[in-house]
């Protein structure tokens, strides 16, 4: 009893898709579309488009690894210059000498 009701509901379910068709889409929709997205190039999607190449990525790249390494470049130079300069610095030494605070009175009685 119980697979004459389980097998008729199946036939149901599969007896309702037979007046289906397939969905199609209002006649010239691509092309509404396509002319829609052509019209709707603002000044972001320009820019991105236009980094996006690889040539100006590239670009991009390479400019950031010149300035890197021209900072590296002059930064060794600059180290050994101030190397030459050592006994000008002060050291850190020099600077904790004197570490006074506000709650250490000095006695004014002779």
């Amino acid at each position: 009893m119980e697979d004459e009701s389980l097998h008729r509901k199946i036939e149901e379910v599969l007896a309702s898709t037979d007046g289906m068709q397939r969905a199609e889409p209002r006649p010239f929709l691509f092309t509404r579309v396509e002319a829609r997205m052509q019209t709707e190039k603002n000044f972001w999607s320009r820019v991105s488009s236009f980094v996006a190449r690889p040539v100006v990525a590239f670009a991009c790249i390479a400019s950031i690894l010149i300035i890197n390494a021209a900072v590296l470049w002059f930064s060794r130079e600059a180290g050994t210059v101030s190397a030459q300069q050592g006994p000008e610095l002060a050291t850190t030494d020099e600077y904790n000498q004197v570490n006074y605070t506000l709650y250490e009175f000095e006695n004014a009685k002779p």
